[in-house]
C-alpha cells in the first residue's frame, strides 16, 4: 500500500546569483525517491507556475532548476521556491521543500526624477540662497549604484552663466538662488539637472527645470496723461455750457508690474464739487454728471488717485485743475461709448411687470368701451303719421331723382300698376348685383327714362331691348316669320321667362305635349327649354356671352335653337341674341412696371406700356387710360388695330435723381360702360444716376493755424468735399494740384481717399511761416468732374531755447552734523530767448533742507535750512530746476549729489520690538530657529553689533541652556527637543550692542511658541468599548427616517487645527440605510427599516483628524433591531426655516398683477350685463294700405325706408294721390336716411331712429 511520502534531496542550490544572469543557466540540482513500489513508488516534481523557472527531467529521478526569462532584481529582489514532489498512489502523498533565491544587483536602472518637467514659481526680491525646490531624482539599484550625484548644466543668458544664478546641492538635488531676481528685469529662466548614479560605467538622466519669477508689486502706477511735470498741477479749460456726461479729462496710468499687479482703478481722492463730476474707476474718464449752474464755482480742483491691484496696494495722484469759461473750448473727443445700464431686473421680476402693463391696457380699454357703450342714448321713437300712399321698396334701397333703385341679385317680370293720372309705374329688372327702378312714366311711353345722375340706370341698349321685349309680349300673335328672332341679356336668373313660344308661334299650347315638342340648341349648351305647359321659352342655365362668343366681335352674338314638333313634323328656327353687358373690369397683366430710365434721358421720350384687357365688347370695352398726376410724365392713348386702345408714358420733363430717385405713378384703365369699371396698374420709375454733379467743398478757403515743432502724424486739416451722385460718381480722391510748391508737398501728407491733410516733416517757424497749397477733389465717373480749394496753413512760434544753469561751486561731502545757513552751492542761470521767454526762475525741490538766495544778475547761494541726518538721508540729489516764462515754459535742470558723513548718534535698532517665533515640536537640537539681527543706521564701526541673551531662569534652568545665539548675526537656535504637550512657550529678552564710542545698545523681547505637530492620533470615548472590541447596540426596528442611532466622539490631544476631527463611514452593511454627519458623528437613518433589510447592520466609522499627513482611528458599531420600541436618541437640532424665494419687490408686483386682474374681471362682468339689456322696441304706426312694395328680403319699420349712405343729397319731393310729398331726407356720411310721404303743408317728417326694423345697407 501507499503508506510512505516521497522524498526530495537538495543536491546544489546557487545564491545569491546575479540579476543578469543568462537564461537556460542551471540554478539547483534536485532528486527525488519513494521507497513504494508500483504506481506508490512513481514520483512526479514541480514549481509554481508563476515564477521565471523551469524543471528539466535527467535520468534515475534527477532534476535541474534553469532560468526560464531574463530576471529584475528591482521587480522581483529573492524568489521563494518552492519544490512539491507527489507520487501516483490513491491516495496521492506528498511532500515540499522551500529555497530561497537572492539576486545581486547590477547597474541596470538610470536616475529617475518623478517629473519630466519641474516649473518652480520663485517670488521676486527673494533673499540670496534662499531654497528654491527639491529636484531629488530615484535610483532602484542598489548600494553605490543609486548613490546620486546632481549637477546643473551649463547653458549661459546674457553672457551669464546658471550656476551664477543658480545652486544645487550634489547630494540631495536641493536648489537654492544665488541672487535676488527681479520681475521686471528677468521673468522666467529654463535649464537642465542632471543626476547622475556612483555604478560603473555611471548611467545620469536629466530633467528641465522652468525658474518662473512671480511678481510682487514693487512698482507704483505712473501716470501718463494728463501729462504734467513731476508734482506740478495740470490745468484744462471747459467750457461752462458743457452738457451732462460730457468728458472732461481722461486719466490713464501705466504700472510695470504683471497682469494682475498693474489692473489699475481709479477714484477721486479730493473734488471741488462731488455732485459735478464721476470717475470712471475702471478707464479713467472724468465726465460732468449735470451741466454747471451759476451757483458753481469757476475753479474746480480734482485730485484723482490711481491705484494698482497690488497687495499691499501703491498708488499715484494727478490734481487737475478745471476752469470753466464762457466761449466754447474744444474738449476731450468721447473714447469710449456710454456703457449699457445694468438691468436690474432679473427674468421674473420682467414678466410681472409684462404681466401687469398688459393687464392694465386691457382693464383700460375695457373701462373705455363700456363708457362709450354707455354714453350712447337711445332717443325716444317718435312714429310719423300713417300714410297710405308710401312707396317702399325693401331690398337694401337707395333714392336718386323720381327713381327708387334697390340691389337686387336676379331678374324680375315686368310689374305695372296704374295711377290716377294714366300713368305706368314700372319695376325694371336689372342683373344681379345691379339694382332695379321703380318709377313713373306716361301710359303712352316705353320704359321711363331715369336720372342721368342716378349711378344704377339702364344703358340705352338696355332699355332697348326691354321695350323690344315689352311690345313683342303685347303683339306676339301677329308676328309670321321662317325665323323667329329674340334679344336678351346676359346673366339672366335660371327660370326666368324669354317669351311665350306658343303664342308667338301660334300654337296650341294643349297639343304640345300631344305633339312631343322639343327644343333643340346648334353648337352649344342647353342654356334655353321650353315648358310644354306653358309654351314659355325661359332660362335652363345662366348664359355668359363671353364664354358663348370668346373671340371678341364687335358683331352681335346669337345662340340658335330648333323647336320641332310632330303630328305633323313642324321644324321652328328661333335665334336667341345674347346681348353684353358691363359685367367686367379692365385687367392689367401686371400689378406693377419697374422702368429704368436715366436721369440724362431729354425731355418728350416716349416708353411703351402694357394694355389693360377687358372681356366685354362694344362700349363696354377699354376706352381710355388715366396717369395719377405728375409734373414730369403723361400718357398719350392711341387707336390700335380693331379700336384698342394703347397707352405710352411721355417724359415731360427732365428727370433729376438727386431731388427724386424714384417715382410712383398709377395708371388707371376704365372701360365705356354705365356705370364705367377701371383697373390699375403701379408704374414704378427708377431714376439711374448720370454724373451731372463736380465736387464741393465746404469753403473755396481755408486758413489753418499750427503750432511749429507739431510732432509727425498731427491733423491740419479733414477736407470734406461733397458729391450728390451715387456710386463711382459720388467716391472721391484728394490730390495737390500742380501749382502746389514741391516743399508744401514734403512737408504734409494729403490722404488721396479721405483728405486728411497731416504733419509729415518738421515745422520750423524760423525756416517758414506760411504754406500755400491747393487740394482737388476728383470723382471716379466715366467723365470725372472735380471741385478745388485753396488752403493757407500758418506757423505759429513757439518758445524753443532752453535755459541754461552752470554750478560754480559745490561742497560734498559734509558732515551731518553741519550747521544750519551755511551755504553749499552757488549757481548761475541764463536763457538765450528774449522777452517773458528770457526771464528765468530757478528752484529746488520743496522736500529738502536747502533754500535758494538770490543774487544779483541771476546767482543763487544754496544754503542749509535745517538739520541734516545721515541715517534718515544719507546723500541729496539735489535737481536744480531753471524754467522760464514763455508759453509753454520750458526748463533745464542740473542734478548734484550732496554726501552726509556719519557720527555715531543711532542706537542698534530691531526690526521689531517683539518677535514671535514659532518652532515646530520635535525639532532637532541645534537647529536654526531665527535670524534676530538689528540694525544700526551708522557706518562702519559705529553700525558693527554683537548679540546677547539676557540671562532668565525657567523652573532653575537657564536660558542658555534651552537656546544659544550667535553674537555675530543673531541667529538664534534650539538647543534641545521641544515637545508641544509639555512646553508651549517661552520668553526672554535679546541685547544688540555697536561697537562706536561710547557704545549704544538696546533690546527686543522674543516669544518662542512651539507649534504642534501631529503626532497624536485620535482616542474614541463614545461609545466606549474594550481596546478591540466591537460596540453592540439596539434600536427598534420601527424607527422613523432621520432617527438619531449612535453618536461617534473622539478626541485629539493636538493643537486645535490638528485635533479637528472628521467622521465617515469605512464599511457600512446598507449604505441607503444610515448617514454620518462628518462634523459632529451623528449617525441616523436615511429611511425606515423594510422587511429585506437584514437584523444585523455592521459600520466601521473612522475618526480621521485635520493633520498633514492625517491619523485616525475606527470603532466597530453592531447594530440589531428589534421589534419593541427602543428610546433612541431625540433630535438635537432644528429643521431650518425654507428661504423665502421672493423678495419685496416680487411681491409687490405679484399683489398689484392681482388687483388689476380683479379689476378688469369685474369690468367685463358689468359690461356683460349692461350689453345684454334689452331695449323695448318702439310702437310703429300701422302700415299704409295703398303702398307698392318690392318685397325682397325687406323689412319695413311704420311707412318708412331707411338705408345706409355714404353722401349728402338734396331732398327729392314727387306728388301722390293724396296731395302728398315723398321726401328723401338728407342726413350725415354714415347715417341713414328716410323715405316718407308727408302732407305737403308740412315740413319734413318724423321719423324714428329707433325703429329695430328699419332697412340697413
Amino acid at each position: 500500500m501507499n503508506d510512505n511520502h516521497p522524498e526530495i534531496s537538495i543536491k546544489s542550490f546557487h545564491t545569491p546569483v546575479s540579476e543578469n544572469i543568462d537564461v537556460d543557466t542551471v540554478i539547483a540540482v534536485v532528486s527525488v525517491s519513494d521507497k513504494d513500489s508500483g504506481n506508490n513508488g512513481v514520483v512526479d516534481l514541480h514549481i509554481p507556475h508563476n515564477m521565471p523557472f523551469t524543471l528539466k527531467e535527467s535520468p534515475d529521478n534527477y532534476y535541474k532548476l534553469v532560468v526560464s526569462e531574463p530576471l529584475d532584481r528591482e521587480k522581483v529582489p529573492e524568489y521563494e521556491i518552492t519544490f512539491t514532489v507527489t507520487d501516483r498512489g490513491s491516495p496521492p502523498l506528498s511532500d515540499n521543500e522551500t529555497m530561497t533565491l537572492q539576486l545581486l544587483d547590477v547597474n541596470d536602472n538610470v536616475p529617475h526624477f518623478p517629473q519630466s518637467f519641474y516649473t518652480i514659481r520663485v517670488m521676486e526680491n527673494n533673499a540670496p540662497g534662499a531654497l528654491l525646490s527639491s529636484l531629488s531624482a530615484f535610483d532602484p539599484d542598489l548600494h553605490e549604484n543609486q548613490y546620486l550625484v546632481y549637477f546643473i548644466l551649463e547653458k549661459e543668458i546674457a553672457n551669464t552663466s546658471m550656476s551664477m544664478l543658480f545652486s544645487i546641492n550634489p547630494e540631495n538635488g536641493n536648489l537654492y538662488a544665488l541672487k535676488t531676481f527681479d520681475y521686471e528685469m528677468e521673468k522666467e529662466f529654463l535649464f537642465h539637472i542632471e543626476a547622475r548614479d556612483s555604478g560603473s560605467p555611471p548611467l545620469s538622466s536629466n530633467v528641465t527645470v522652468h525658474i518662473i519669477i512671480v511678481d510682487q508689486n514693487d512698482n507704483a502706477p505712473v501716470i501718463v496723461s494728463p501729462w504734467r511735470a513731476h508734482g506740478s498741477v495740470v490745468e484744462e479749460k471747459i467750457p461752462r455750457s458743457t452738457d451732462k456726461g460730457s468728458l472732461v479729462a481722461k486719466v490713464i496710468a501705466l504700472d510695470v508690474d504683471s497682469v494682475h499687479n498693474s489692473r489699475v482703478t481709479y477714484q477721486f481722492l479730493q473734488v471741488t464739487d462731488a455732485s459735478l463730476f464721476s470717475l470712471d474707476q475702471y478707464n479713467g474718464e472724468i465726465r460732468t454728471m449735470r451741466m454747471f449752474s451759476y451757483k458753481d464755482s469757476r475753479h474746480q480742483r480734482l485730485v484723482v488717485v490711481a491705484k494698482d491691484n497690488g497687495e499691499p496696494a501703491l498708488s499715484a495722484t494727478v490734481t487737475i485743475k478745471l476752469s470753466t469759461v464762457e466761449t466754447a473750448i474744444k474738449a476731450y473727443s468721447d473714447m469710449t461709448e456710454v456703457p449699457l445700464e445694468y438691468d436690474i431686473f432679473s427674468d421674473l421680476n420682467l414678466y410681472l411687470v409684462i404681466g401687469l402693463g398688459s393687464v392694465s391696457f386691457l382693464l383700460l380699454i375695457t373701462i373705455l368701451v363700456t363708457i362709450v357703450l354707455k354714453c350712447q342714448k337711445v332717443k325716444p321713437s317718435k312714429a310719423a303719421p300713417p300714410c297710405r300712399n308710401s312707396v317702399i321698396s325693401e331690398r337694401n334701397s337707395t333714392i336718386a331723382d323720381s327713381t327708387l333703385v334697390s340691389n337686387d341679385a336676379y331678374w324680375y317680370s315686368l310689374f305695372l300698376a296704374e295711377t290716377r293720372k294714366g300713368k305706368l309705374v314700372v319695376r325694371q329688372p336689372m342683373p344681379k348685383g345691379s339694382r332695379y327702378i321703380v318709377s313713373s312714366i306716361p301710359r303712352s311711353t316705353g320704359v321711363s327714362e331715369t336720372s342721368d345722375s342716378a349711378p344704377s340706370t339702364l344703358q340705352p341698349r338696355q332699355r332697348y331691348a326691354l321695350c323690344v321685349i315689352f311690345i313683342l309680349l303685347c303683339s306676339v300673335n301677329q308676328i309670321s316669320t321662317s325665323v323667329t328672332h329674340y334679344s336678351i341679356p346676359e346673366e339672366m336668373k335660371e327660370g326666368s321667362v324669354v317669351a311665350n313660344l306658343a303664342t308667338d308661334l301660334g300654337l296650341d299650347v294643349k297639343t304640345l305635349n300631344q305633339r312631343k315638342m322639343r327644343l333643340d340648341i346648334i353648337s352649344n349648351k342647353k342654356y334655353l327649354d321650353v315648358n310644354k305647359d306653358t309654351g314659355e321659352l325661359y332660362i335652363a342655365e345662366k348664359i355668359d356671352r363671353e364664354h358663348i362668343c370668346p373671340t371678341k366681335s364687335p358683331g352681335s352674338c346669337y345662340l340658335g335653337l330648333e323647336m320641332i314638333l310632330e303630328n305633323p313634323l313642324r321644324i321652328f328656327n328661333i335665334e336667341v341674341e345674347i346681348m353684353d353687358m358691363n359685367d367686367n373690369a379692365p385687367q392689367f397683366r401686371r400689378d406693377a412696371f419697374h422702368l429704368d430710365i436715366s436721369e440724362s434721358t431729354s425731355k418728350g421720350e416716349r416708353f411703351s406700356l402694357s394694355n389693360a384687357v377687358d372681356p366685354d365688347v362694344g362700349s363696354n370695352t377699354v376706352k381710355t387710360y388715366h396717369l395719377s398726376e405728375s409734373e414730369h410724365f403723361n400718357i398719350e392713348v392711341q387707336t390700335g388695330r380693331e379700336g384698342r386702345k394703347i397707352a405710352d408714358l411721355i417724359l415731360n420733363k427732365v428727370l433729376d435723381r438727386e431731388q427724386q430717385a424714384v417715382h410712383n405713378l398709377i395708371l388707371t384703365a376704365v372701360d365705356g360702360g354705365t356705370p364705367p369699371r377701371s383697373g390699375t396698374a403701379s408704374i414704378i420709375v427708377h431714376v439711374l444716376d448720370n454724373n451731372d454733379n463736380a465736387p464741393l467743398f465746404d469753403k473755396s478757403t481755408y486758413n489753418v493755424k499750427i503750432m511749429e515743432n507739431s510732432p509727425i502724424g498731427s491733423l491740419v486739416i479733414d477736407l470734406n468735399a461733397t458729391d450728390l451722385d451715387e456710386g463711382s460718381n459720388s467716391d472721391l480722391t484728394y490730390t495737390y494740384s500742380l501749382y502746389t510748391p514741391e516743399k508744401t508737398q514734403d512737408t504734409f501728407n494729403l490722404n488721396p481717399s479721405t483728405g486728411e491733410i497731416t504733419v509729415k516733416g518738421m515745422l520750423n517757424y524760423e525756416d517758414f511761416k506760411i504754406y500755400d497749397m491747393e487740394v482737388i477733389a476728383a470723382d471716379r465717373g466715366v467723365t470725372s468732374l472735380s471741385g478745388q480749394c485753396t488752403i493757407k496753413i500758418q506757423i505759429e512760434d513757439m518758445n524753443d531755447n532752453h535755459p541754461e544753469i552752470s554750478i560754480k561751486s559745490f561742497h560734498t561731502p559734509v558732515s551731518e552734523n553741519i550747521d544750519v545757513d551755511t551755504v553749499i552751492a552757488v549757481v548761475s542761470v541764463s536763457d538765450k530767448d528774449s522777452g517773458n521767454n528770457g526771464v528765468v526762475d530757478l528752484h529746488i525741490p520743496h522736500n529738502m533742507p536747502f533754500t535758494l538766495k538770490e543774487s544779483p544778475d541771476n546767482y543763487y547761494k544754496l544754503v542749509v535750512s535745517e538739520p541734516l541726518d545721515r541715517e534718515k538721508v544719507p546723500e541729496y540729489e539735489i535737481t536744480f530746476t531753471v524754467t522760464d516764462r514763455g508759453s509753454p515754459p520750458l526748463s533745464d535742470n542740473e542734478t548734484m549729489t550732496l554726501q552726509l558723513l556719519d557720527v555715531n548718534d543711532n542706537v542698534p535698532h530691531f526690526p521689531q520690538s517683539f518677535y514671535t517665533i514659532r518652532v515646530m515640536e520635535n525639532n532637532a537640537p541645534g537647529a536654526l530657529l531665527s535670524s534676530l539681527s538689528a540694525f544700526d543706521p551708522d557706518l562702519h564701526e559705529n553700525q558693527y553689533l554683537v548679540y546677547f541673551i539676557l540671562e532668565k531662569e525657567i523652573a532653575n534652568t537657564s536660558m542658555s541652556m534651552l537656546f544659544s545665539i550667535n553674537p555675530e548675526n543673531g541667529n538664534l537656535y534650539g538647543l534641545k527637543t521641544f515637545d508641544y504637550e509639555m512646553e508651549k512657550e517661552f520668553l526672554f529678552h535679546i541685547e544688540a550692542r555697536d561697537s562706536g564710542s561710547p557704545p549704544l545698545s538696546s533690546n527686543v523681547t522674543v516669544h518662542i511658541i512651539i507649534v504642534d505637530q501631529n503626532d497624536n492620533a485620535p482616542v474614541i470615548v463614545s461609545p466606549w468599548r474594550a481596546h478591540g472590541s466591537v460596540v453592540e447596540e439596539k434600536i427598534p426596528r420601527s424607527t422613523d427616517k432621520g432617527s438619531l442611532v449612535a453618536k461617534v466622539i473622539a478626541l485629539d490631544v493636538d493643537s486645535v487645527h490638528n485635533s479637528r476631527v472628521t467622521y465617515q463611514f469605512l464599511q457600512v452593511t446598507d449604505a441607503s440605510l444610515f448617514s454620518l454627519d462628518q462634523y459632529n458623528g451623528e449617525i441616523r437613518t436615511m429611511r425606515m427599516f423594510s422587511y429585506k433589510d437584514s437584523r444585523h447592520q455592521r459600520l466601521v466609522v473612522v475618526a480621521k483628524d485635520n493633520g498633514e499627513p492625517a491619523l485616525s482611528a475606527t470603532v466597530t458599531i453592531k447594530l440589531s433591531t428589534v421589534e419593541t420600541a427602543v428610546k433612541a436618541y431625540s433630535d438635537m437640532t432644528e429643521v431650518p426655516l425654507e428661504y423665502d424665494i421672493f423678495s419685496d419687490l416680487n411681491l409687490y408686483l405679484v399683489i398689484g398683477l392681482g388687483s388689476v386682474s380683479f379689476l378688469l374681471l369685474i369690468t367685463i362682468l358689468v359690461t356683460i350685463v349692461l350689453k345684454c339689456q334689452k331695449v323695448k322696441p318702439s310702437k310703429s304706426a300701422p302700415p299704409c294700405r295703398n303702398s307698392v312694395i318690392s318685397e325682397r328680403n325687406s323689412t319695413i319699420a311704420d311707412s318708412t325706408l331707411v338705408s345706409n349712405d355714404a353722401y349728402w343729397y338734396s331732398l327729392f319731393l314727387a306728388e301722390t294721390r293724396k296731395g302728398k310729398l315723398v321726401v328723401r331726407q338728407p342726413m350725415p356720411k354714415g347715417s341713414r336716411y328716410i323715405v316718407s310721404s308727408i302732407p305737403r303743408s308740412s315740413g319734413v317728417s318724423e321719423t324714428s331712429d329707433s325703429a329695430p326694423s328699419t332697412l340697413q345697407v
